[in-house]
C-alpha cells in the first residue's frame, strides 16, 4: 500500500464526528449511497470532511488528518462508526482506500469496509441565501429546547411538524419569535431581532433538522445563520448544517393567545411539575385529564379519576392570586411537558372560564428582553 494512499487521523477526532454525522444518515433508506457518509480528504489543508444526509437535511464537519494526496469516497455510516468506536482509545487510525473497498486499523485491528463511489452521493446544491446573521448558541437552544416539545406529529397536517421562524412587529416592538403548536398546546419564544434578519421570510424548520441543530450547538459559540424560502444553514466552527424547509404556510396562531383572561395565579413551577407526575400516576394513556381547581384564599387542587385505577388528588400552593376561583381540566402529560420547558421559578397561570385557553407566563422577569409564553387547552374533566 502506498502512504500516498493511507489517511491517518487521531481516534479522539475521528469519532465525535463520526458520531455528529451519522445522526443525518438515512440507516433504513433502500439506497446504498444513502447509508453511507462521503468521506473528502484535502491533503494540502491537512483535513477531511465528513457528510452525511437524508436529502432533506445534510450535516458536515472536518477534523484534521494527515494525508499524502486528496481523496474523496463513501463508507457505511453504522458501521464505521461501530468499527472506530470499538478500537482502542488514544490510538491513530490508518484509512486507506482503494477501488472497491477501504482499509481502516490501528494496531492489529483491522476492518476491510466496503466503498461506494463519491460520484453516487447526493451533495445538496448551493443556494442564494437572502438573510444571514450571528446568534449565540445558548440563546439558540434555549429557543429550540423551549418550544420543541410543541411540534406536532400529525402527518394530515405537516405545515405544524416543526418551528416556525418569523419577525414581528407590534405593541410590544419588534421580535424574532420561535412559535411551534400540535393543536392542544402553543409555545412562544421571543427575543430581539439579530442584526441581518430584517425583512427575513418566515420559515418552518421540521423536527429532524430542529433535533439536529440542537445536536450542533456548544455553549459559548456563535453561529452564522443563513435563511431562503426553502433552505435553512447553519455554520459553527468546523460543521455546516444545510436542511429544506417545510412548503407550507403556518397557521395565525396569535388568534388563540387569549389577551383578556382575568383571573391569575401565580405558582412555584417545580412544586406544581412535582404534585403532576404524582397524580398522574393513576393515569392511563396520554388523553389522561388533571383537574385542576383553582382558589385564591388557599391552593391549587390537582385531581385525577382513572376508573380501572383510582383516584389521586394533590395540593399546591398558590404564591399569588388576583381574580375569582377557576376549575378546569388540563392534559397531564401536556402540563409536565409545558413546565419542563419552561423557565423560572414561578410560574403564572392567567385563566378565563373553564372551556377557555389558559396562558402561562414566568413571573420574573428573567431576561427582559426574552419572552417565553405557553397555551394550553382545557380538557373536559
Amino acid at each position: 500500500m502506498s502512504k500516498d494512499n493511507t489517511i491517518i487521523i487521531a481516534r479522539e477526532a475521528l469519532l465525535p464526528a463520526l458520531a455528529l454525522v451519522s445522526k443525518a444518515v438515512e440507516r433504513r433508506s433502500t439506497i446504498p449511497v444513502l447509508q453511507n457518509m462521503l468521506l473528502a480528504v484535502d491533503a494540502a489543508a491537512g483535513k477531511m470532511t465528513l457528510t452525511g444526509t437524508d436529502l432533506d437535511c445534510e450535516l458536515r464537519t472536518s477534523v484534521a488528518c494527515q494525508a499524502g494526496k486528496d481523496a474523496s469516497f463513501t463508507l457505511p455510516s453504522t458501521l464505521l462508526h461501530d468499527a472506530v468506536r470499538k478500537m482502542p482509545e488514544g490510538v491513530e487510525i490508518a484509512i486507506v482506500a482503494e477501488k472497491d473497498f477501504a482499509t481502516v486499523s490501528a494496531g492489529r485491528s483491522k476492518f476491510r469496509i466496503q466503498v461506494l463511489p463519491a460520484t453516487d452521493f447526493p451533495v445538496m446544491a448551493d443556494i442564494g441565501f437572502s438573510h444571514s446573521f450571528e446568534a449565540e448558541a445558548r440563546i439558540l437552544k434555549r429557543m429550540l429546547d423551549t418550544v420543541g416539545f410543541a411540534i406536532s406529529s400529525e402527518e394530515t397536517r405537516y405545515y405544524l411538524n416543526g418551528i416556525h421562524w418569523h419577525v414581528s412587529s407590534g405593541d410590544q416592538g419588534a421580535a424574532f419569535n420561535a412559535v411551534a403548536t400540535d393543536g392542544h398546546r402553543l409555545a412562544k419564544f421571543a427575543m430581539p431581532i439579530p442584526d441581518g434578519i430584517d425583512g427575513m421570510p418566515a420559515i418552518i424548520i421540521p423536527k429532524h433538522t430542529v433535533d439536529l441543530i440542537g445536536k450542533i450547538l456548544e455553549d459559548g459559540k456563535k453561529l452564522t445563520v443563513h435563511v431562503a424560502d426553502t433552505r435553512l444553514r447553519l455554520e459553527i466552527g468546523d460543521t455546516t448544517l444545510t436542511s429544506k424547509l417545510i412548503d407550507g404556510t403556518f397557521p395565525d396562531y396569535q388568534r388563540v393567545i387569549p389577551a383578556g383572561n382575568a383571573n391569575h395565579f401565580t405558582i412555584d413551577r417545580d412544586a406544581l411539575s412535582t404534585a403532576v407526575d404524582r397524580v398522574t400516576t393513576v393515569s392511563s394513556g396520554k388523553g389522561s385529564a388533571v383537574k385542576f381547581t383553582f382558589e385564591p384564599e388557599g391552593a391549587l387542587t390537582l385531581t385525577t379519576n382513572n376508573p380501572d385505577a383510582g383516584s389521586a388528588n394533590d395540593e399546591v400552593t398558590i404564591e399569588n392570586a388576583e381574580g375569582a376561583a377557576v376549575e378546569i381540566g388540563f392534559n397531564g402529560k401536556y402540563c409536565l411537558d409545558m413546565l419542563g420547558a419552561a423557565e423560572g421559578k414561578r410560574l403564572t397561570f392567567s385563566l378565563g372560564d373553564a372551556g377557555l385557553p389558559a396562558l402561562i407566563q414566568r413571573e420574573d422577569a428573567g431576561d427582559a428582553d426574552i419572552k417565553p409564553l405557553f397555551v394550553l387547552m382545557p380538557m373536559r374533566v
